[in-house]
């Protein structure tokens, strides 16, 4: 090899660092309480956390260290009630903004932990609900726009927009466009082809948005005053999806939408799903799975919403093998892989906090419990 062709491969080697591999394994503080279906998780500023439990349904404070859980509201549609919480997210002044899907609003929760505001998810102007997975400093909420408010057509990139909304004011900003998956030619079920490849993000708490590409697997930084910073590509492999794996995802969606499993509505006051039970059996799903469309093979990443750490990393979910334990990239403020995180058998990731990582272990009856995690040095 030429003295040339050396020095530029000891310049590249410099400049991209091995990543550290990590793999957990006994957590530093677990729940035994059992939850139905983690869904929301916020660390508050005395250390404990604000956990929501979408399907039983309930809010809980929950106190690690003395192993405390106590419940917060109750289920209903009265003024400080909720019949399917999910996201909780920071707001200004110590409040959480408390996402319930089961009535279909927003409710506020001050730093006594008690609802002082709530309001509809419905929002003047509307067509869609703009179910948020990130606030700023500011109060505003960050959202993806469904496909399907872009009309009949849609767009003709194939592509959704990334938003961000004044609460009180209920202006909405356009601030990026990602890929979204192919809609097959006929639908039973599924609106998408699953497992196609798709852009996923997150959004920080300073207004950066953080844009996960599919197309050769980078990261975008776009800052407010949308200046992009463009991390690396990161090299992956394709794994072939397997009748596993449709089946897999199949029972999935039919559990977590709300045309299975439990879900909600006006014209569904229970959150019980009108899908019969019979329709979730072992040989319905199996047939489901065979009649929906599936790409060949996996992208880069799942589909699973990212997690953004306290101090701006980004964790990304890889695509692997069905029954494999769930691993993770975790990438730096300027979109470089720093970490590859391997989780225990059976875990998956539910928020990256100042106390740790906190997974939800799921027993083989359907159950979770919480646990937290430290990263080694």
């Amino acid at each position: 090899m030429p003295l040339t062709s050396l020095f530029v491969l000891a310049a590249l080697l410099q400049a991209a660092p091995a990543v550290r591999e990590i793999r957990l394994s006994a957590p530093d503080a677990k729940l035994t309480h059992d939850f139905t279906q983690i869904r929301g998780l916020r660390e508050l500023a005395d250390g404990r956390l604000l956990v929501s439990d979408r399907l039983e349904p309930a809010v809980y404070v929950v106190d690690l260290r003395a192993g405390r859980v106590t419940r917060v509201g109750r289920e209903g549609s009265g003024p400080e009630e909720y019949r399917m919480p999910s996201t909780l997210l920071p707001l200004p002044g110590d409040s959480t903004l408390l996402a319930d899907e089961g009535n279909s609003r927003f409710m506020i929760l001050g730093p006594d932990l008690k609802v002082h505001r709530s309001l509809s998810t419905q929002r003047p102007g509307m067509v869609y609900t703009p179910w948020p997975r990130a606030v700023d400093t500011q109060g505003r909420l960050y959202f993806q726009v469904p496909a399907w408010a872009a009309g009949p057509a849609g767009f003709a990139d194939e592509s959704v927009h990334v938003a961000r909304m004044e609460l009180k004011s209920g202006k909405v900003d356009t601030l990026a466009r990602v890929r979204r998956p192919t809609e097959p030619r006929v639908k039973y079920g599924l609106p998408y082809v699953a497992f196609d490849a798709q852009d996923i993000w997150q959004a920080a708490a300073d207004g950066r948005i953080a844009l996960v590409r599919s197309k050769d697997y980078h990261i975008e930084w776009r800052e407010p005053d949308g200046r992009v910073t463009r991390g690396p590509a990161v090299a992956w492999t394709a794994v072939p999806v397997t009748e596993r794996d449709r089946v897999d995802y199949m029972r999935t969606f039919l559990e977590n939408s709300g045309v299975g499993g439990r879900g909600s509505g006006s014209s569904n006051p229970t959150g019980i799903s009108p899908t019969p039970d019979e329709m979730l059996a072992p040989e319905r799903v199996k047939e489901m799975a065979a009649r929906n469309p599936f790409a060949k093979t996996k992208p880069p990443f799942t589909d699973v919403m990212p997690r953004m750490g306290p101090d701006q990393s980004l964790w990304v979910e890889r695509s692997l093998p069905a029954g494999a334990p769930r691993m993770f990239d975790v990438f730096d403020a300027s979109g470089r892989p720093s970490l590859r995180v391997h989780l225990p058998p059976g875990r998956r990731l539910i928020s990256v906090g100042r106390g740790g990582i906190y997974l939800a272990a799921v027993s083989v009856d359907g159950l979770e419990t919480l646990e937290r995690y430290q990263l080694s040095r």
